[in-house]
């Protein structure tokens, strides 16, 4: 990785859920890119979708429409058992 590259980086990501008959939003086109090393906060309302991005960033959810990747890596074209491992030594929650 050189050093301009990102080590987290979200690119068009969109997230909507139903509730009901109605289909609610949530994320709109997120763009985000992390260096390695960098630190972030994600601030906003509450129900203004920092939970549901975290939880697309940590691989727990996946977005609707858009890519995110880690190392450069498109983790939606990783395996379960890839995820699993990504999940296991990459991500943590506090």
């Amino acid at each position: 990785m050189g050093k301009d590259d990102f080590i987290l980086k979200a690119e068009g990501v969109y997230k909507s859920y139903r509730m009901g008959a109605a289909k609610v939003s949530v994320l709109k086109g997120v763009d985000l890119a992390v260096k390695s090393g960098e630190f972030l906060a994600i601030v906003g309302a509450s129900g203004s979708g920092k939970s549901t991005l975290l939880h697309i960033l940590g691989a727990l959810d996946s977005p609707d429409k858009g890519v995110v990747s880690f190392e450069g890596r498109d983790l939606s074209r990783h395996s379960t058992g890839e995820l699993n491992r990504f999940r296991n030594k990459m991500v943590g929650f506090v």
